[in-house]
């Protein structure tokens, strides 16, 4: 069977993609014909945070966000994606597998989806291609561990700065005294000491701040008061 030029670039695309790095080519083509095409138009919802994820979708074409709206409608985008890249390949395989977040395009785009239990069936005999995708999901799941430590520094620097921002309206003065043990502010956040004092070790190398014991100079206030309204 003669194969569209369509179906030629989706094989030249997924040539590209990590997991298919080394996988012969009558491989990636029997995905090709396998997969179901899906089109999309600049911002359009692709998938939504708790649908079920039954397939393997690989973006083809264009760019895509991977994006988490919480209670209060606070939007964070946790990645953002360009062809050819596969979507949630930690999740696909969970006991409960579902989309960890809204997918959204940025531009027109198109996706393969292909059937999990097929792609299963092509693993089971090209070990290549199994060492790849075992690759891709480790490295995914460390994009996302990196990803939540970097979140969570940022917020813990927020408070931090919200902090000493209180601190000189209370005490009338860029040189501050702190009212708390390490200990005590870090239960406060909800952060380990260790996490609290990396983010003023920082905030000191930055040239911010300048700690003695208790006492702390904000030599930077522009940055402090910016990071503390930081939205």
């Amino acid at each position: 069977m003669r194969m569209g030029n369509s179906n030629k670039e989706f094989i030249e695309v997924l040539e590209q993609c990590e997991i298919f790095k080394g996988v012969e080519r009558n491989c990636i083509e029997e995905v090709v014909r396998n997969a179901k095409i899906e089109r999309y138009k600049a911002k359009e919802l692709v998938r939504m945070r708790g649908d079920e994820c039954n397939e393997l979708l690989f973006l083809v074409e264009g760019e895509a966000l991977g994006l988490f709206t919480n209670p209060e409608g606070r939007v964070l985008q946790i990645d953002h994606m360009f062809a050819p890249k596969l979507l949630a390949a930690a999740i696909i395989f969970s006991a409960d597998a579902k989309y960890p977040v809204d997918v959204e395009t940025v531009r027109s785009s198109v996706f393969l989806n292909l059937d999990k239990n097929f792609f299963v069936s092509l693993m089971m005999k090209n070990e290549r291609l199994l060492r790849n995708y075992l690759r891709y999901v480790s490295d995914a799941f460390t994009f996302v561990t990196d990803r939540f430590y970097e979140i969570t520094m940022k917020n813990l620097v927020q408070k931090v700065c919200s902090y000493l921002i209180r601190l000189m309206n209370e005490q009338g003065s860029s040189i501050v005294t702190m009212d708390m043990s390490k200990e005590e502010i870090a239960r406060e956040f909800g952060a380990t000491r260790p996490a609290l004092s990396r983010v003023f070790i920082e905030l000191e190398k930055l040239g911010i701040i300048e700690m003695d014991g208790k006492k702390v100079r904000i030599r930077n206030e522009r940055y402090v008061r910016d990071y503390a309204e930081f939205e």
